[in-house]
């Protein structure tokens, strides 16, 4: 069973494949004979060419004896990934494009955190890029981000959480519920201190 590490470092299921094959000390041919397919077709899925069928992975699990719907999941996952991965990319390229990441020399995405994605995404970019970071990560993560970070701002950020409350956490009684997290979050500095 692969690991989430190998799922992030695969760029498809063909590299899943052909770990497989060799595991298995099978020829891509033999394979493709057994599943009905031809040897071309497997190469093409191996190497990305092209996705699975489900009636081709259903035949690749029965002919290793796979657990059912194990590739199709793990296609799915790496779709998934794939698809995070390049709208988390762009939604850094806007940043820069911004001039919001001017203080970080060689800053890439895959060295900022999301919670600062989060923040600056919320902070420097508008509503349709906002409402891509709920595409990227939980709703409960992007509050748990907000809340800690920028809600308890004070007046320097309020109409921008005044609109994320009401907009994307459907609070009724933002600028109470700013005031009150501002309030906690000074208490417990204070208790830190």
């Amino acid at each position: 069973m692969l690991t989430n590490y190998y799922i992030c470092n695969m760029k498809n299921i063909g590299q899943y494949l052909d770990q497989i094959v060799k595991a298995n000390n099978c020829t891509q041919a033999g394979v493709a004979r057994g599943i009905g397919i031809s040897r071309q077709l497997l190469n093409y899925i191996i190497i990305g060419r092209r996705e699975l069928t489900l009636q081709q992975a259903l035949k690749i699990e029965s002919y290793f004896n796979l657990p059912e719907g194990e590739i199709l999941k793990l296609q799915t996952e790496i779709s998934i990934f794939n698809y995070k991965q390049k709208i988390k990319q762009q939604l850094f390229e806007h940043l820069q494009k911004a001039k919001t990441l001017w203080s970080y020399a060689n800053t890439s995405v895959q060295n900022i955190s999301d919670e600062e994605l989060i923040e600056k995404v919320f902070i420097y970019l508008d509503i349709s890029q906002i409402s891509i970071l709920f595409e990227l990560y939980r709703r409960e993560f992007i509050r748990k981000v907000w809340r800690e970070g920028l809600a308890i701002q004070g007046n320097y950020l309020l109409n921008l959480n005044v609109m994320i409350a009401l907009y994307y956490f459907d609070i009724a009684k933002p600028e109470q519920y700013l005031k009150r997290l501002e309030r906690e979050h000074i208490k417990n500095q204070l208790n830190y201190a």
